[in-house]
């Protein structure tokens, strides 16, 4: 590999590195010799590859950050062009195991937890959860133009999936045993049934089996 390929492959093995420990530890006393000894590397090239702890973990946000948007983006793109099944798409996207995994909702509270007094953070976070916003928010007001629904508020239908969303990944944090990502996903259609029961009706039917969260 050349030289900006082994900077990439370093700095994303940090970055991982960076969320597992998060994941065991949280913020508290997290320091970069634990990052680098869970990377398997050196202090020395931790320091090399970033200034500072806040270096590190900013990127790791970042890191975060993209993965989680590129995943909806991706699922979209996949899905069929009707905003149902875009919307639909969106929703399996968002307790896919490969980002509401147990280790993965826990770096984001920890995230999350910290952008009160971290600008750079809550810049971050802000940025995505705008753009999911927004994403949903056209969806749904397409939802509601082609189904001809127009008592509904298309702004408060969409602040109320995101918020669903949001407690249903606290949900998985902290109650892995009462919730599945199954059962997670079948309380959102339940909710978006409620005012479009043709298109999420029997999307929202109860799961015939459960299995805990413990990933």
């Amino acid at each position: 590999m050349g030289r900006l390929e082994i900077k990439e492959v370093r700095r994303t093995q940090l970055v991982e590195a960076t969320i597992d420990v998060i994941a065991k530890r949280g913020f508290a006393g997290l320091t970069l010799a634990e990052i680098a000894e869970a990377a398997h590397l050196s202090a020395g090239i931790v320091n090399f590859y970033f200034k500072s702890k806040e270096e590190l973990l900013s990127a790791t946000l970042r890191h975060m950050a993209q993965q989680y948007q590129s995943h909806w983006t991706a699922a979209l793109a996949r899905s069929a062009t009707d905003p149902t099944a875009q919307l639909a798409a969106m929703v399996d996207a968002d307790f896919d195991p490969q980002i509401a995994s147990r280790k993965g909702v826990t770096v984001w509270y920890a995230f999350w937890g910290e952008a009160r007094w971290r600008p750079e953070y809550l810049r971050l976070c802000s940025e995505l959860s705008d753009a999911y916003f927004d994403q949903t928010r056209a969806l749904i007001r397409a939802i509601i133009d082609k189904g001809g629904y127009t008592h509904l508020d298309v702004d408060a239908i969409a602040r109320g999936l995101n918020a669903m969303i949001d407690g249903l990944w606290l949900d998985l944090l902290v109650n892995p045993k009462g919730l599945d990502r199954a059962e997670a996903k079948r309380t959102c259609f339940a909710f978006l049934a409620q005012s479009f029961p043709a298109e999420f009706g029997g999307r929202a039917m109860p799961a015939p089996a459960r299995t805990a969260v413990n990933q």
